[in-house]
């Protein structure tokens, strides 16, 4: 994801999703009013970058862009931190007896409202899942085409897919967008959404404490149906893109938690923080451009072959990453129905036979754009060690780097790079291809077709439940084989924190549990 990852990336299901890297944090505050001493709690989310926007079909998802969205739209289908799908604004939900993977019945809760008021109705929740499936424009957009959404008298809403759609409700969690339910008043005016929350969550964002770029506020939603789940007086996601200063103002007691990296794990062992971790992110080269269009080399499969031939990826793996991360040669992460152990043996580093398969194509030197992450202290580290050894067998690759989500979107509009780099979280081998590699793929600006791939996809699609592993790998296998991307690392990413912070945990495939949820001790 584009995720731009599940952390700071769940894979960008991305730009990981994707992904996208993030920082989180958290303070503790007292005040006095009156006679009376009242505690006000501020819980501080520190992110490496502000969104693309607040509406759900336009932002990234994974890390701590999805906070912009958990805390402000409840998610018709929830996630236990077991990896337990659970209720949301939906009660009961699946998939129509004789229409598997076609047709979807959702159930809603009762009596639920928006935060402005209005009642969560069957006709509300169709109407915005038709939003989201017709114009949405973040990386999980591909997974919902073809999705549409009718109202089933009060309480019910009846999903219709035009192709087998296995993952729907993965689709509708919060990590994947689609299940984040806009209200009426935010349908009706979807320019407003790109600064302003329209949703049914436990908070909802206050423009007058905030300030664009730099903090968002967040408060309490009265009209949120649990408020036994509301901890906090305010959460702030403050923008902050230097680790090292968060680390700072970690120790310091400013911050509760942040996500670092691997460099920064001894000291903040040392200062007696806790560090939290799960493989939930891949880190490498998505090659974009891998049917020719902008650069002829990348159409030809020998050179995407020599190119992945040709990555030390044992060395920048443990560079970058320590005891983090670990090389990978499959763009998905363990614990989702995509990834195969069996691959990780494909392309071992062999630089010479890089050089030769270069010259048999034709193309013993070229040179090609890559835009990465900038924001992503390890995406830069990645990508400068990926030119340096691409430079030994004779590519050259120009860097760009992107300092925001919002730039990285606006340059990719550009058409003038052939390859994209950030962290990007594993997720469904649905969500990853329609993401990545189909011709709708937010990551295939230029819908290039893989070739072999439009079978074995299709055969996915229709799998049935026991078979859908096999399927999905099969799948995994010719993206490895057909080289349209250059994995380099899997990668555990490191949440730093206080011990103070407490209940904030990570579901088997490395995906943090909404701040909502958090606590902190006194």
């Amino acid at each position: 994801m584009f995720k731009l990852s599940h952390s700071a990336t769940g894979g960008v299901k991305m730009i990981t999703a994707v992904a996208l890297a993030g920082l989180l944090a958290t303070t503790l505050a007292g005040c006095a009013s009156g006679g009376n001493q009242q505690s006000t709690k501020t819980l501080t989310i520190a992110a490496a970058s502000s969104p693309s926007s607040f509406d759900p079909s336009r932002n990234a998802n994974g890390g701590t862009q999805s906070f912009f969205q958990q805390l402000t739209y409840e998610s018709l289908i929830e996630k236990g931190t077991d990896g337990s799908y659970q209720p949301g604004l939906a009660t009961s939900w699946g998939y129509v007896a004789g229409h598997e993977g076609t047709q979807y019945e959702i159930t809603l809760r009762s009596g639920v409202k928006f935060a402005d008021g209005t009642p969560v109705t069957a006709d509300a929740v169709a109407a915005s899942l038709n939003y989201f499936s017709t114009k949405a424009s973040g990386p999980s957009a591909g997974s919902f085409t073809g999705i549409t959404a009718t109202a089933e008298g009060t309480d019910k809403v009846l999903l219709t897919s035009d192709t087998p759609n296995p993952v729907i409700t993965e689709m509708l969690t919060p990590y994947n967008n689609a299940g984040n339910i806009i209200s009426p008043a935010g349908l009706a005016n979807p320019d407003a959404m790109a600064n302003a929350t329209f949703g049914a969550g436990p908070y909802t964002y206050d423009p007058n404490q905030s300030v664009t770029n730099s903090s968002y506020v967040f408060v309490p939603n009265p009209n949120y149906y649990d408020q036994s789940r509301i901890h906090f007086d305010k959460i702030v996601i403050k923008v902050m893109s230097d680790n090292n200063a968060a680390l700072s103002a970690l120790q310091s007691g400013q911050i509760d938690i942040f996500v670092g990296d691997a460099t920064q794990t001894d000291a903040a062992k040392a200062a007696g923080l806790t560090i939290t971790a799960s493989p939930s992110q891949f880190s490498g080269i998505f090659l974009v451009d891998w049917g020719g269009t902008v650069v002829p080399a990348l159409g030809n499969l020998q050179v995407r072959q020599a190119l992945n031939y040709g990555v030390d990826r044992d060395s920048i793996a443990s560079a970058v990453f320590g005891d983090f991360g670990k090389a990978t040669m499959q763009p998905n992460t363990p614990g989702w129905d995509a990834f195969d152990p069996n691959l990780e043996n494909t392309y071992p580093y062999d630089p010479d036979k890089a050089k030769q398969l270069l010259a048999a194509a034709g193309y013993p030197s070229f040179s090609f754009n890559l835009l990465y992450a900038a924001f992503e202290p390890t995406t830069t580290k990645v990508v400068q060690a990926f030119a340096q050894q691409m430079s030994q067998i004779g590519v050259t690759v120009n860097l760009t780097g992107a300092s925001d989500f919002s730039e990285m979107s606006s340059y990719t509009a550009t058409g003038t790079f052939s390859a994209m780099s950030n962290m990007w979280g594993g997720q469904t081998q649905f969500a990853n291809s329609n993401e990545l590699f189909t011709t709708t793929g937010f990551l295939n600006p230029y819908k290039n077709v893989i070739d072999g791939f439009d079978p074995l996809f299709q055969a996915y699609l229709t799998a049935s439940d026991d078979n859908r592993v096999a399927a999905g790998q099969a799948v995994e296998k010719q993206l490895v084989d057909q080289a349209v991307t250059v994995p380099i690392a899997q990668a555990s990413i490191p949440w730093i924190s206080s011990a103070k912070l407490q209940n904030f945990k990570l579901d088997p495939t490395g995906v943090p549990n909404n701040p909502a949820d958090w606590t902190i001790s006194s």
